[in-house]
């Protein structure tokens, strides 16, 4: 395939992006599979290409474009979608294997901090990694990886929701978990989802906060009514005739 300037490489990358944004798969695959032949199988581009393909749900061709580049077991991004294309193909086995203790435990300290605005790469595998396990039936296994990858990143809201939708959890193990989450929620721009899991892990905080919000809103409602029949009588006072004088 004749040679293309750098521009040219950037103009294609810019373009399956922007086909992407428009849910415009196959446009996507088409051109990410030409620029990988382009750039010489640069790992982002091959990237570009087996997202393009997870998109379309060919979980076994991206399977085959990251095994024939060597990109399976390499970085952790490539690695993750190695794993969910072998979930999405039914290959349970070998994704667990790629997702094992020590590899998310090195995943773990490489994601330090995190980055404010991303779920880390180490709650993404433990989440899929207790999807594996939840279709094995596998429940205890599951739970704890849900229950890590929460711990990792409360942000994780899809772990959480897998916990108490399948009520994984005791009302006692949900109480230890919100009082281990509630420290990472805290801020403005936190409180309402803390406010949020508080009502789907503890056995009586809904209730309460339910119950907290009908009395402030009738209170509202009652200051609102008092006002406005204030208001009202004044309005009323001041139109009625004065009365006559005395003759």
């Amino acid at each position: 395939m004749a040679a293309v300037e750098p521009a040219g490489l950037d103009a294609l990358r810019s373009l399956i992006g922007d086909s992407i944004g428009k849910h415009m798969y196959d446009n996507a695959v088409f051109f990410a599979d030409k620029l990988v032949a382009l750039s010489g199988g640069a790992p982002d581009d091959v990237y570009r290409l087996a997202q393009a393909y997870v998109f379309t749900k060919q979980w076994r061709r991206a399977l085959a474009l990251l095994r024939k580049h060597n990109l399976s077991p390499g970085e952790p991004r490539f690695r993750y979608l190695t794993a969910k294309c072998l979930a999405e193909a039914q290959e349970w086995d070998e994704c667990l294997s790629l997702l094992g203790d020590d590899v998310l435990q090195v995943v773990a300290n490489a994601d330090g901090g995190g980055i404010e605005g991303q779920v880390g790469m180490h709650a993404a595998m433990q989440l899929l990694k207790g999807s594996v396990y939840e279709l094995q039936e596998n429940w205890p296994l599951a739970a704890r990886c849900y229950t890590t990858a929460l711990k990792a990143e409360p942000f994780c809201a899809e772990a959480l929701d897998r916990l108490v939708s399948n009520h994984m959890l005791s009302a006692e193990e949900q109480e230890g978990l919100l009082r281990e989450l509630e420290p990472q929620l805290r801020g403005p721009n936190a409180e309402w989802l803390r406010l949020y899991y508080r009502c789907k892990l503890g056995a009586s905080e809904g209730r309460n906060l339910a119950a907290m919000y009908v009395a402030a809103s009738d209170a509202d409602d009652g200051a609102a009514g008092g006002a406005a029949d204030g208001g009202a009588a004044g309005a009323a006072g001041s139109a009625a005739p004065s009365a006559a004088p005395a003759a």
